[in-house]
């Protein structure tokens, strides 16, 4: 990342931990802090640029530092919302939109995406990586506000809501190092998902990780669930706040059937029971497909661990044991 040069790193890396007490636990060793935060030409680290950068870098450190490998340093850190249409297309639009915020890392070796909760103060679920010998090139909107990542093969990923300033130097870094990093004709790429418990790469398709045995939830218990009760998916996926107003919409709907049953009119009830299974149906295809994006744990870590079985089988079809990225 091109920023303003920094005279004195000790002195700067004191005044930055004094503007944001939060980032007091950082292992500095980790993070090119001169590369990922600004300064201005007054030589002052406390804009408005640096405080959104320490808010979203202070929720994600703790996970990430987990993550990064020993000798991996951080670049850059910026954020956005991965845009999903099919989401947006199934009804509930902004409100899906909130659990899909993420910390976009730029290392020296990959970029990770760590999803945050909507308020982004905290991790949420998913984790995921992007080699740069996987990436064919990166693109900003039309006015910065977004960063798409076009992939050699498979789909791309679109975050909006970027901020300018830190769209322009993300690609900027990220363009250098996929013309200094060369890929093999026809090689396969590294696997996206990460295990929420040991972080290892993980091929998609699977009920447990291939390397610590951690079990995770899985799609089809999500669909059927919603399709029992529209929210009750979104709760065994912990999104509360919308599984609470599913419920609510879905009460309403119950009412009109009940009044319908009541009436006695056939006519009625045909047309009710035709509104409950489209209600309950597109809530259950919305969860199966946010359920199906990334990994997530089945117990909270703490909590009754998951073990192998004494076959050491599991469902789902193995994941390869990825080489290093």
């Amino acid at each position: 990342m091109q920023h303003p040069p920094i005279s004195g790193n000790g002195s700067f890396e004191a005044d930055l931990f004094n503007n944001y007490p939060g980032l007091h636990d950082l292992l500095v060793g980790k993070y090119d802090l001169t590369e990922i935060f600004f300064q201005d030409k007054k030589g002052n680290i406390s804009g408005r640029r640096n405080k959104g950068i320490a808010k979203v870098l202070q929720a994600a450190h703790g996970l990430l530092e987990k993550i990064l490998e020993d000798r991996e340093i951080v670049k850059g850190v910026c954020w956005g919302t991965a845009y999903y249409p099919f989401e947006i297309f199934l009804g509930n639009g902004y409100l899906t939109m909130l659990y899909n915020r993420y910390c976009i890392v730029a290392t020296d070796k990959r970029l990770l995406f760590i999803n945050l909760n909507y308020r982004m103060n905290r991790p949420g679920h998913y984790l995921f990586q992007l080699s740069f010998s996987d990436l064919k090139k990166i693109k900003r909107g039309i006015f910065g506000g977004s960063l798409t990542f076009y992939k050699r093969q498979g789909k791309r990923r679109h975050f909006m809501g970027v901020k300018s300033y830190l769209s322009k130097s993300f690609r900027e870094y990220v363009s250098e190092k996929i013309e200094t990093v060369s890929a093999p004709a026809r090689a396969a790429p590294h696997p996206e998902s990460l295990c929420p418990a040991c972080f290892s790469p993980l091929e998609n398709g699977l009920v447990r990780c291939t390397h610590c045995w951690a079990a995770f939830k899985r799609p089809r218990k999500v669909f059927l669930r919603s399709l029992l009760l529209p929210g009750l998916g979104d709760f065994y996926l912990g999104h509360r706040f919308l599984g609470v107003l599913e419920m609510l919409g879905s009460g309403v709907v119950w009412l009109l059937v009940i009044s319908s049953v009541l009436s006695g009119v056939p006519a009625n009830m045909v047309v009710s029971g035709v509104i409950l299974l489209w209600v309950n149906g597109f809530d259950g295809v919305l969860t199966y497909h946010m359920a199906k994006k990334g990994y997530m744990l089945e117990h909270k870590k703490g909590e009754s661990p998951s073990t192998a079985s004494s076959t050491g089988r599991f469902e789902g079809k193995p994941g390869m044991l990825p080489e290093s990225v």
